[in-house]
């Protein structure tokens, strides 16, 4: 069998500039990068809270994960529509 190694905190950076210079593409992502895009875009395409926070590894309902939330527009999701 082949050897076993653990991803660390720093495994997907790794691996994202590792395939990036293969394939010649300049990025400046790492698994932050990531991190912020499952929340973002999973926020905005109606994706469950929890399941937002179990996938990218934030504590249920935490308040944190809400700031990785980034809108492009805040008036996408305007509170007060539809109120009157």
């Amino acid at each position: 069998m082949g050897e076993w190694h653990l991803m660390g905190p720093d495994s997907v950076t790794r691996a994202i500039k590792r395939i990036s210079t293969r394939a010649g593409v300049s990025v400046a992502w790492t698994g932050h990068s990531l991190r912020i895009g499952l929340a973002s875009v999973g926020r905005r395409k109606g994706k469950d809270g929890i399941a937002i926070a179990d996938q990218g590894g934030w504590a249920r309902h935490s308040r944190s994960m809400l700031g990785y939330m980034q809108r492009d527009d805040g008036w996408d999701d305007n509170a007060s529509a539809g109120l009157a």
